[in-house]
C-alpha cells in the first residue's frame, strides 16, 4: 500500500513537470513567432520609408526639372522680347529718314482755274474739284479725306516716319501740282492720296487705287514702283478693313498723279454714294481700320512688314 502510493506521488510529480515543460515550449515558441513578426514589421517599414525617400527625391528633381525649364522658358521670352524691341527700334530707325506725304483730297475752298494734265501737256485740267458726298451721312468728302488723314498722319508718326501733308484745313485752296509738289520737293518715300468715291449706281461698292500707266507720256519710270504701292496699300486695306477690292486702275487721266516725281497712288476708301458704305466709313471703328490697313500697306511698300 505504501508502495502504490508513493508510485502515484510519483507519477504526480512527473505529470506536473512535463506540463510545466510544455508550457515552457509554448511560451518560447510564441517570444520567436512575435520577434519574427515585428522583424516583419520593421522590414515593411524600411521598405516603405525607401519608398517615400525615393518618391521624394523624384518630386524634387521633376520640380528641378521644371524650374529650369521655366527659368530657360523665361529666359528665351525674355531675349525675344529684346530682339523683338531692338527690331522695332531699328524699323522705327529707318522708317524716321522717311517722309510720307498725304493729300487729303479736295477742301472747302476749290482752287481756281486750271492746270496742265502732266509736265509739257497741251491738254488742261480743273486745278481741283469739289469731290462727293455722303447719300446717307451728309458728309461732304473732303470732311472725311481729312479726318482719316489726320489720324493716318498720327498712326504713322508712332510708327516711326516723318508725315507731311497737303493740307490740314477745310478752308484752304490745294491745286493738284501744288499738292504734287509737296510731296516732290520732301523726296517723299510715298505719296499716298486720300479719296472717296461716287457713283451713279448707289449699288456700287468697294475699294480701289490708282496709279499711272507703263506708257505714261509723264512719269512712265515711276510706273513699277507706284503700282507697287498701289498694291500693297489695297491688299492691306482690303485685309484689314474687309472691304471688297476693285482693283488698281491704271489711268494717265490724274494731273496730281501725273505731276509726282516720287511713287504715288490714290485711294478710293469706298462709295459715299452707298448709304450703307457711307455710313460705315463715319463710324470711329471703320476708321481705325482704314487707317491701320493703309498704313500696314506702306509698311508693306516699304519693306517693314511681311
Amino acid at each position: 500500500m505504501r508502495i502504490a502510493k508513493r508510485f502515484i506521488l510519483i507519477c504526480c510529480i512527473a505529470l506536473l513537470l512535463m506540463g510545466c515543460k510544455k508550457e515552457d515550449e509554448i511560451d518560447v515558441q510564441a517570444v520567436i513567432e512575435q520577434e519574427k513578426a515585428e522583424k516583419e514589421q520593421e522590414e515593411e517599414e524600411r521598405r516603405e520609408k525607401e519608398r517615400k525617400r525615393k518618391e521624394e527625391e523624384e518630386r524634387k528633381e521633376a520640380q528641378r526639372v521644371q524650374e529650369e525649364e521655366e527659368q530657360k522658358e523665361a529666359q528665351r521670352a525674355q531675349e525675344e522680347e529684346q530682339r523683338r524691341l531692338e527690331e522695332q527700334q531699328a524699323a522705327m530707325n529707318a522708317r524716321g529718314g522717311l517722309t510720307i506725304v498725304l493729300d487729303p483730297g479736295h477742301s472747302a475752298m476749290v482752287a481756281p482755274g486750271t492746270e496742265p494734265l502732266g509736265p509739257g501737256s497741251s491738254e488742261y485740267k480743273a486745278a481741283d474739284a469739289s469731290g462727293t458726298s455722303g447719300v446717307a451721312s451728309g458728309v461732304r468728302e473732303y470732311e472725311l479725306t481729312l479726318n482719316i488723314s489726320v489720324q493716318l498722319k498720327a498712326e504713322l508718326e508712332e510708327r516711326g516716319y516723318t508725315v507731311l501733308m497737303t493740307r490740314e484745313s477745310n478752308d484752304v485752296p490745294v491745286s493738284c501740282i501744288e499738292r504734287a509738289n509737296v510731296a516732290n520737293n520732301a523726296g517723299a518715300a510715298a505719296y499716298v492720296r486720300i479719296h472717296a468715291n461716287g457713283s451713279e449706281n448707289q449699288g456700287a461698292a468697294g475699294a480701289m487705287t490708282i496709279c499711272t500707266t507703263p506708257g505714261s507720256p509723264y512719269a512712265s519710270e515711276l510706273y513699277s514702283a507706284s503700282r507697287n504701292l498701289s498694291d500693297c496699300i489695297l491688299n492691306k486695306y482690303c485685309e484689314m478693313t474687309g472691304c471688297r477690292s476693285e482693283g488698281v486702275w491704271e489711268t494717265d487721266t490724274m494731273s496730281g498723279n501725273n505731276w509726282s516725281r516720287v511713287p504715288v497712288t490714290i485711294v478710293e476708301m469706298g462709295y459715299m454714294t452707298n448709304p450703307q458704305e457711307d455710313l460705315l466709313m463715319q463710324t470711329p471703328e471703320y476708321q481705325s481700320k482704314i487707317v491701320q490697313g493703309i498704313a500696314n500697306g506702306i509698311d508693306l511698300f516699304l519693306g517693314f512688314a511681311g
